[in-house]
């Protein structure tokens, strides 16, 4: 489908809602399985018409899914009874009349320790570069945060 014919659709949804929620990984989470989870995440919510963004910080992860309100509190729910995170909390949840990641199905970015491996950012980089320029500032503020936080329990 074209992006211009994707972008009306989401544009003419009228019952827009955001949510946001952080989690801990289990410890035996690996690169298949989140391969895995941006994978069906991908997919499920390009079908569904739901755009976010997932961050990964080495143990926990923030995630933003944006549509439907319907579409995301069902999709909400299956992340609550996913096995391979504990813990979690939905830190938001509103509705809204613009996505803050209108291009993005799902974007993913893992934060290492300087050194690492070859991922998308380092805990020191700056991230506000990563993110989109127009995005409402409390998430631009809130997802800068998190890429920069080593771990949110021990």
């Amino acid at each position: 489908m074209p992006q211009w014919l994707v972008r009306l659709i989401w544009g003419m949804m009228s019952n827009l809602y955001r949510l946001v929620y952080v989690s801990t990984a289990r410890d035996d989470l690996s690169d298949v399985d989140i391969a895995s989870i941006l994978d069906t995440s991908q997919s499920n919510n390009h079908e569904r018409y739901l755009t976010g963004f997932l961050v990964h910080n080495g143990k926990q992860f923030m995630q933003a899914l944006e549509g439907e309100e319907a579409e995301v509190r069902g999709i909400y729910q299956c992340i609550l009874n996913d096995k391979r995170h504990t813990g979690i909390i939905q830190i938001l949840g509103e509705r809204t009349s613009d996505r803050a990641f209108p291009e993005w199905a799902m974007n993913y970015y893992r934060v290492d320790e300087p050194g690492s491996g070859a991922m998308v950012a380092r805990r020191d980089d700056p991230v506000d570069g990563l993110l989109p320029q127009d995005m409402p500032r409390e998430l631009l503020h809130m997802f800068s945060r998190f890429m920069r936080i080593e771990s949110l329990v021990s």
